[in-house]
């Protein structure tokens, strides 16, 4: 590959330390789940405390506080992480994302035991289908991360910048799968069987859905505008 056109392969890739004014959304989407886990905790205690308690609580944490803040951490302008380097800002992502994949991975298996325990069916109901489906997804996008990680040591079988493309489209649909899967989660027999009460619900739908089109507004602008580059390169 030329000099000029692998710089500006690299150039790319890894952008200049621009100046990106901050942006407020990912502190809005922060807050909003917080205030979610808030409600969920007291949700899951107030009638005592079993096994079940722990799913929805770690599943909670695992895709709403640190899928967010994996996201966030590599996301332009984002108020906690925009003063760090660009590999500063690629290992905080990737640390936080093992760290939510183990909550998440406890999570499941914490809702599988319950199942196996009380002789109830798997992935019967839209909610398990979709976290059986953002489960497999997130398990995919971590061996994608592997490839983000190391590609410019792939750049021989794909260019780093496709790689890193990739990552970020199956990453984004691995998230909003898993925020689909809790919003599903409001409307749960469970939440039924609880009391917990529409108002609480509803609130809680408003909260997640708020953290999600936050968190994914800019990234996916990002990789559209990419991709738009790219296909102009291209032609």
């Amino acid at each position: 590959m030329p000099g000029a056109e692998r710089n500006s392969e690299r150039a790319q890739l890894i952008s200049p330390n621009d100046e990106t004014k901050p942006s407020f959304m990912n502190l809005i989407s922060n807050i909003s789940a917080f205030v979610f886990i808030l409600i969920i905790t007291y949700c899951c205690f107030k009638n005592g405390i079993s096994l079940f308690s722990f799913h929805p609580i770690l599943m909670s944490v695992g895709w709403l506080i640190l899928m967010t803040s994996a996201i966030n951490a590599i996301t332009p302008g984002d108020l906690a992480t925009e003063w760090m380097p660009i590999r500063l800002r690629s290992a905080r992502h990737w640390v936080i994302q093992v760290f939510a994949i183990i909550i998440i991975l406890v999570g499941f298996l914490v809702i599988l035991s319950n199942k196996i325990i009380n002789g109830k069916d798997h992935f019967v109901t839209l909610h398990g289908k979709f976290g059986l489906a953002s489960f497999i997804f997130m398990i995919i996008t971590s061996f994608g991360g592997l490839g983000a990680l190391y590609s410019l040591k792939l750049k021989h079988y794909i260019a780093p910048l496709y790689t890193k493309i990739l990552h970020s489209s199956i990453g984004l649909l691995t998230f909003s799968l898993g925020i689909i899967t809790i919003t599903l989660g409001c409307f749960s027999n469970w939440w039924n069987a609880s009391g917990n009460g529409d108002v609480l619900r509803y609130i809680s739908l408003v909260l997640v859905l708020i953290t999600m089109i936050l968190t994914i507004l800019r990234p996916s602008l990002k990789v559209y505008f990419r991709i738009k580059e790219r296909l102009g390169c291209s032609n």
